[in-house]
């Protein structure tokens, strides 16, 4: 297996975190998206999707810090395209319904 992590900046205070493995297919075989926001000079993780504990599942921490399972039907590669892609779109909107919620702690 091989080992590459590295972090995307989308703005000075947004990034992804990605890490992932692939085998000697160069197929993925496990992966972790984690977008992160600083907001009042603190960074917060907002959101992530990732195969830790076995599964794909994904995590929306605006509104808890629950995973959600989600349904693995595609190669991995694919599905970490996708929701690359899907972060990259919607950070923005993702960061404001963390910041809603915080307000209403």
């Amino acid at each position: 297996m091989t080992t590459k992590k590295f972090c995307i900046p989308l703005t000075e205070e947004n990034v992804i975190d990605v890490k992932f493995e692939y085998n000697d297919n160069a197929e993925i075989v496990y992966f972790v998206l984690n977008y992160r926001t600083k907001i009042n000079d603190k960074w917060h993780e907002v959101y992530r999707v990732d195969t830790a504990h076995g599964y794909l599942h994904e995590q929306r921490h605006w509104i808890n810090d629950k995973p959600i399972p989600l349904r693995n039907i595609m190669p991995l590669k694919i599905i970490f395209d996708y929701y690359l892609s899907q972060i990259k779109e919607n950070y923005e909107k993702y960061k404001q319904y963390y910041i809603q919620k915080e307000k209403h702690k």
